[in-house]
């Protein structure tokens, strides 16, 4: 069982949506996928098509198969729920006493249930992002081709340092430029240069910025079965086939 983290050290790049749909990509190859929402925003059951009003999620049922929904796209999850400040307050102090909580609870599934379990995280140096490194394998994490997103790099990658160190089965974090342009000159440059800086890091393809991936969220869709043929979706596809032909096992 390979244990993913999604992280990023900004918001509004994609993460989510990216989540998503790779798991639904890896799913369509066959694997066996659970994905966990360690994100507050609880936005991942919106693409997974998850009734709204459902208040169901790990803060409350924790990590276990009970707490497991099943997608109409093959790929299984576990939602953040919808929790008030005061439950999520007390939620964040727990895991900082319990610091491997995320660990413990994906061991505690069945291990041949799945064959891959990815974490979504929220951005930036959250407790959820110290909890999913320390039950991660490996890391992806999502930047755009921009300067802000640049800036942010070395400081994700110190934190995936510092919280995998003392993890000798992390294989390492991987960077993939989300929501690509075709167009300008300034995109194409901070993308030249994170290949120059971070050359063995960098995912080999960008998702394109693609109008129809807002369109398919719109429809509580993933873009992937919305439009397959687009620009994104088959940037998608080939993500999936570069985790499973990277991966060690």
């Amino acid at each position: 069982m390979q244990i993913i983290a999604f992280i990023s050290g900004k918001g509004g790049v994609g993460k989510t949506t990216l989540t998503a749909n790779a798991a639904i990509a890896l799913a369509q190859r066959g694997k066996r996928v659970l994905v966990i929402d360690l994100d507050p925003q609880n936005a991942l059951r919106l693409h997974l098509g998850m009734d709204p009003g459902d208040l169901s999620g790990l803060v409350r049922e924790g990590i276990g198969h009970g707490s497991v929904f099943d997608s109409s796209f093959d790929v299984k999850f576990i939602p953040f729920g919808n929790v008030t400040e005061v439950e999520l307050q007390e939620f964040e102090a727990a895991l900082k006493v319990h610091p491997y909580w995320v660990r413990d609870g994906v061991h505690s599934l069945d291990p041949n249930a799945f064959d891959i379990v990815i974490l979504d995280t929220p951005p930036g140096p959250t407790v959820y992002l110290q909890q999913a490194l320390r039950a991660a394998q490996r890391a992806l994490a999502i930047v755009l081709a921009d300067a802000a997103s640049f800036a942010t790099v070395p400081q994700i990658l110190a934190l995936v340092e510092q919280y995998t160190v003392e993890q000798p089965d992390f294989q390492g974090v991987s960077l993939i430029i989300n929501q690509m342009s075709d167009q300008g000159q300034l995109g194409h440059r901070v993308r030249a240069a994170l290949y120059e800086s971070y050359p063995s890091r960098i995912v080999p393809v960008a998702v394109h910025r693609d109008p129809a991936v807002s369109e398919a969220l719109a429809y509580s869709r993933p873009v992937l079965q919305y439009e397959p043929g687009c620009k994104a979706s088959l940037d998608i596809q080939y993500v999936a086939d570069w985790l499973l032909a990277s991966s060690p096992e």
